[in-house]
């Protein structure tokens, strides 16, 4: 490796080590002390490795929150902000910056923790604000997959990346349907939501440039156009299954309607002849 090369990746090493000692860090602090859990995240996942995760990522950003606070920024603020960082995420992904567009999205991504907790703590928790949220999510999360499909569009990732975009909104958009008609917990099944999908993308693009220097120029891009390419085989599994799932769920809730019996003079219009003749 030339020096103008270490020189050039020095920072993002150097931020790859803090962001992995601080999980090694916090992952010995809730061995001992135990786990600072969630309710929100001990309702939405399943598995103890996404639960620390999470709660460790909320713990890397308590300082931005309790500036946030401080400041009485409101919590809609800091919804439109995120969504405005991962429009220029994506931006640059399109230009082929992929490292700073990874890191920029993965950046803005995180204000989707911090504007929830804000309006918790603020006592400003409303349903115009929940739905802003979720609806700047989904756009955030359109730019970002649109960024991609520029940048992929002279290759087959082109399509991968439309299948993601696609899948994650059938994803997005069959839990708030599902919970508007109160079809119960079906509305969670699937593993590839929100936060694993950030991960799944943002993580790869940020991290291009050590797949270039451990694996050549152009693996960074490889490794990006693989983990979109998984991504939407997974969305597209979850969308499926969530889908079904919730069709299902409410199917059985749905009281089953009569059913007339059968006749066969019903199926060739035999009783309209015969009163047809009869009028006559």
């Amino acid at each position: 490796m030339t020096p103008s090369a270490a020189e050039a990746l020095a920072p993002l090493l150097g931020l790859v080590a803090f962001l992995f000692s601080t999980l090694v860090y916090y992952s010995i602090k809730a061995a001992i002390f135990g786990r600072k859990r969630e309710a929100y995240i001990e309702n939405r996942e399943r598995t103890i490795l996404a639960k620390l995760f999470q709660e460790w990522w909320i713990w890397l950003w308590t300082p931005i929150e309790r500036f946030c606070l401080r400041l009485r920024i409101s919590p809609d603020a800091i919804t439109t902000a995120a969504t405005f960082v991962v429009a220029v995420s994506a931006v640059l992904i399109a230009f082929g910056h992929f490292s700073l567009g990874g890191w920029v999205f993965l950046f803005g991504s995180s204000f989707d923790f911090i504007d929830g907790r804000v309006a918790r703590a603020t006592g400003r928790v409303s349903r115009a604000g929940a739905f802003l949220d979720s609806t700047l999510d989904r756009v955030g999360e359109l730019f970002f997959f649109g960024g991609l499909a520029v940048a992929y569009r002279d290759s087959w990732v082109l399509f991968a990346a439309l299948v993601a975009a696609g899948a994650s909104t059938v994803v997005s958009y069959a839990r708030a349907r599902g919970e508007a008609v109160n079809a119960g917990a079906t509305v969670k099944v699937g593993g590839m939501q929100r936060p694993e999908r950030i991960v799944l993308t943002g993580i790869p693009c940020a991290l291009t440039p050590i797949f270039d220097l451990a694996f050549g120029v152009g693996a960074g891009r490889t490794a990006v156009s693989v983990a979109l390419a998984v991504l939407a085989v997974l969305t597209t599994l979850t969308a499926i299954r969530r889908t079904w799932s919730i069709y299902h769920a409410l199917r059985v809730q749905d009281p089953t309607p009569a059913q007339p019996p059968f006749r066969l003079a019903d199926v060739f219009g035999l009783e309209s002849a015969r009163r047809k003749k009869a009028a006559r």
